[in-house]
């Protein structure tokens, strides 16, 4: 029997052992992004993520940066990215460009 070895013993640590990580590799290969960059099928509701976005920009009446809703979420930064960009497409949020990036509710999102 064939034992297959890659000269990144990191390869072999992180390669999937079950069907949801073959599938996550599969939507990689065909995506051409690397699998940890693709959602994890377990992850977190962006539901979730949205409405603890919302939450935080409403106690906060103003703008904050990615890292103050982080801060005040507990949530990554890639899910508070997700949740914005849902949110700026649904028109609840605008996001400000400066030294930082701010994100503010608009008139549809603010909470009322």
């Amino acid at each position: 029997m064939r034992q297959n070895r890659s000269a990144d013993p990191w390869s072999t640590f992180l390669a999937p052992t079950d069907r949801e990580g073959a599938a996550r590799s599969q939507a990689a290969r065909e995506s051409g992004m690397p699998p940890s960059f693709l959602p994890h099928p377990a992850g977190p509701d962006p539901a979730d993520a949205c409405r603890k976005v919302l939450d935080q920009l409403a106690s906060a009446h103003g703008p904050q940066t990615f890292d103050q809703i982080r801060y005040g979420t507990g949530l990554g930064l890639l899910e508070i990215a997700e949740a914005v960009e849902l949110l700026r497409d649904r028109g609840l949020v605008s996001v400000e460009s400066g030294t930082e990036e701010a994100v503010r509710l608009t008139a549809g999102g603010s909470a009322g």
